[in-house]
């Protein structure tokens, strides 16, 4: 299947407003994934880096995106060391872009191990660069350790309740699939509860196995060295865990003189872009102009 019909890039528009490229402009998309942000900037004229550190979703978006030429170039890896990597050779860009988060190729993919209903193993590594998938750190974490993992990962009040169970049933042999994974939660939680009481576990797991938080601060460290004077950048998170850190480094490299402004506020999906696409709801849009100009993001912004 193309990469246009399995996945809908959020807050397209807005990401154009907030990096506003030229023709000609150099962007570096932290997140290439399936290739909707990176197409249409393209399509605005500019030129494209996209990394991605899942070899599925850089063949796929090279097909989508061909037909740009040399205008896209597609980097394997980890946006944090492609970061760091062009920041030690002196590379800058006009724009950056980081979608951050699970794609929506990686949640539908059973063979993942992302789904809570999915049959196969509990993998959940976004690429080929991690070293342990989600039982191999269950394995390896000790009760106390997997319980703080996911509290704060998580946000998950009940964490030690559900470290024992999933300990348990690993040492039982009944959890191998995604779906034992929350079957196991659901054990350990009392009650109704009105979401899957294992949405916050799979969080957790994943956020730890992929280092997401660790990634994501190498990158804001590098921002302010990767933009060109006067570039701009716009970063999407899709929960707090993301969000707060993004705030918080684009505030204190502005404070600093690092950035020349940023967001005071959030930027989320439309109404009508929630009703079309679902997964845009939870998105959250903060972006970032570098020194060197006086022109700031439309006024709605």
């Amino acid at each position: 299947m193309e990469a246009a019909a399995l996945h809908k890039p959020v807050l397209v528009a807005e990401v154009l407003a907030a990096l506003a490229p030229l023709a000609g402009a150099r962007v570096l998309d932290c997140t290439l994934g399936l290739g909707g942000h990176s197409e249409a900037l393209l399509e605005a004229g500019a030129q494209v880096v996209g990394v991605d550190r899942d070899g599925r979703a850089r063949e796929l978006a090279c097909a989508r995106l061909q037909r740009f030429g040399g205008r896209f170039t597609a980097i394997a890896g980890t946006f944090a060391q492609a970061a760091e990597d062009h920041v030690a050779r002196g590379e800058r860009f006009d724009g950056v872009l980081a979608d951050l988060g699970v794609s929506s190729m990686q949640l539908d993919d059973p063979g993942r191990g992302f789904s809570l209903r999915s049959s196969a193993r509990a993998d959940m590594r976004m690429g080929e660069d991690a070293a342990e998938d989600a039982l191999a750190l269950i394995d390896r974490c000790g009760d106390d350790e997997l319980a703080d993992l996911i509290f704060a990962y998580g946000e998950e009040r009940l964490s030690r309740r559900i470290a024992r169970g999933l300990k348990r049933a690993r040492a039982e042999g009944r959890l191998e699939s995604a779906s034992d994974l929350a079957d196991a939660v659901r054990a350990a939680v009392p009650g109704h509860q009105p979401r899957h009481p294992a949405l916050r576990t799979f969080q957790a797991l994943r956020i730890a196995v992929n280092d997401e938080l660790g990634q994501l601060d190498r990158l804001l460290a590098a921002l302010p060295a990767l933009l060109a004077p006067g570039g701009r950048a716009a970063l999407i998170s899709f929960h707090s865990l993301e969000d707060r850190r993004v705030k918080q480094s684009l505030r204190a490299h502005r404070d600093a003189g690092r950035l020349a402004d940023c967001a005071r506020h959030v930027v989320t999906a439309s109404e009508a872009e929630q009703a079309a696409n679902p997964r845009a709801e939870p998105a959250k849009l903060r972006w970032a102009l570098a020194p060197g100009t006086a022109t700031l993001p439309p006024s709605s912004f």
